[in-house]
């Protein structure tokens, strides 16, 4: 496991706009792995794994994963925690993590009381070997009656050692009673990660080097190719092999000393239905929820004051639902108009799944040393002593054994056709115009180069 993976626990209260704001929370916290209890329904895709009575449901970035069991009263819970308890001991040697809205209240996670099903259920993670993921006294569940912890995280002792940040989401809105739990596995244990490990992403991936050509600097590129000239050696010196790679290294320098780097393109960090507006009612129904809690915390209570301010918040998150549903019909109906526009575009390619995620080619993500290893394998060296088979010419002139210089007119030629060329560069990155500017210093650099092969 690389880098690291963010979890996501919720419960969406069989809302449909809860649901809308724990799938727009997932996109904008990038979420690897997520659970939601009560969820408003369960869609028929990969990456969704619901139970058979619909309690559950749990939604992966790159695939589903087996979905757990309903649980109804006090019986059913003990015979769900006696059914699980086997499933995790055969999981092993494979880390598990177990989370939900359990239902059940306990000290050992932060509640102020003990009730007989939480300490059922701390005698049940004893039992399976499992590590208690929750830390401080947050309240997971909030209601105008009152709040508790009854949404808990286990794991077994192995990835609970790695798990960093497990916390409550208090500030933000979910449209639902219960709040967002989230936290990380890191891939090596918790406060050991070093530098590079924790500055990188487990979706980080290696590219070949862009540069924005529109911010070319073309006396900056001339002069980083004349200090380039100056330190190549000749290919005599070097071979051809390494004079390649020297003349390869010379024009990335002219590129970064002309050009700034271009960056991959920022992971999507909305639903298709987010905006501004959206985003803003949601700050606003934040700041109408904290004022109510506060309020009920002041002593003495003011109950006419604490039930103004409840209705404002109640009427705030009306106003979110109501601005979620109009943006999602606004959404499809502007899918359904690209029917008129274009029958054969994006709509008819969603209904035909052939939508795929947008990423680069995978030779511009592959790590350069995988490259040259798989190239190196399609197109093996020669064996020692090998001959490649030659056809044989009537007349053989003294003057052809010998490779043809490349001249300066066939230089200047080839100076004509990058200038107007258009096209994007290669995997090395280097433009046909850089390209062109470089070689009024090194051609003759080039030049020998190619008559050296």
């Amino acid at each position: 496991m690389a880098g690291h993976l963010s979890f996501l626990q919720a419960n969406g209260n069989h809302a449909a706009g809860a649901q809308d704001l724990f799938l727009q929370s997932m996109v904008e916290w990038a979420v690897d792995v997520a659970v939601i209890a009560e969820p408003y329904y369960v869609p028929a895709q990969p990456h969704w794994a619901g139970d058979t009575g619909g309690s559950v449901a749990i939604v992966t970035r790159p695939g589903a994963v087996p979905p757990s069991q309903s649980r109804r009263g006090a019986t059913a819970f003990e015979s769900f925690l006696d059914t699980l308890g086997p499933v995790v001991g055969q999981l092993a040697p494979l880390q598990v993590v177990v989370m939900g809205d359990l239902n059940a209240k306990s000290t050992a996670w932060g509640n102020p009381l003990t009730t007989p099903r939480g300490r059922e259920l701390e005698e049940w993670a004893l039992t399976a070997g499992l590590s208690l993921l929750n830390t401080g006294t947050v309240q997971t569940c909030v209601r105008r009656s009152g709040g508790s912890v009854v949404d808990v995280s286990f794991a077994t002792p192995t990835i609970a050692r790695r798990v960093e940040g497990w916390r409550v989401e208090a500030g933000v809105e979910t449209l639902s009673d219960h709040r967002y739990i989230r936290f990380e596995v890191s891939a090596t244990l918790a406060g050991r990660r070093s530098p590079a490990s924790s500055s990188s992403s487990s979706r980080e991936r290696s590219r070949f080097p862009r540069w924005a050509l529109s911010r070319l600097n073309r006396e900056l590129a001339e002069e980083a190719a004349v200090v380039g000239r100056w330190s190549l050696p000749g290919s005599a010196e070097l071979g051809v092999d390494e004079g390649a790679s020297r003349f390869g290294d010379v024009l990335h320098n002219v590129c970064r000393a002309a050009m700034p780097p271009v960056g991959r393109r920022p992971p999507r960090g909305a639903a298709y239905w987010w905006s501004d507006h959206i985003s803003d009612l949601r700050v606003a129904c934040n700041g109408a929820r904290r004022a109510y809690t506060r309020s009920r915390r002041r002593r003495p209570q003011d109950e006419e004051r604490d039930g103004r301010l409840y209705r404002v918040y109640v009427a705030k998150k009306l106003i979110l639902q109501q601005a979620i549903c109009r943006a999602k019909e606004a959404a499809w109906l502007e899918l359904v108009e690209g029917l008129d526009r274009d029958p054969w575009g994006r709509p008819y390619k969603r209904a035909r799944n052939k939508i795929c995620a947008q990423s680069a080619p995978i030779t511009e993500v592959l790590q350069p040393a995988v490259l040259r290893g798989i190239v190196g394998e399609l197109f093996p060296d020669a064996p020692a002593g090998f001959i490649p088979p030659r056809m044989t010419r009537q007349t053989l002139e003294e003057g052809d054994r010998v490779p043809p210089t490349v001249t300066e007119s066939e230089m200047e030629a080839i100076l004509a056709r990058l200038q107007s060329k258009k096209s994007a560069p290669g995997p090395d990155g280097v433009h046909g115009r850089v390209l062109a500017l470089s070689l009024v210093h090194l051609g003759g650099a080039l030049r020998e180069l190619s008559t050296s092969v």
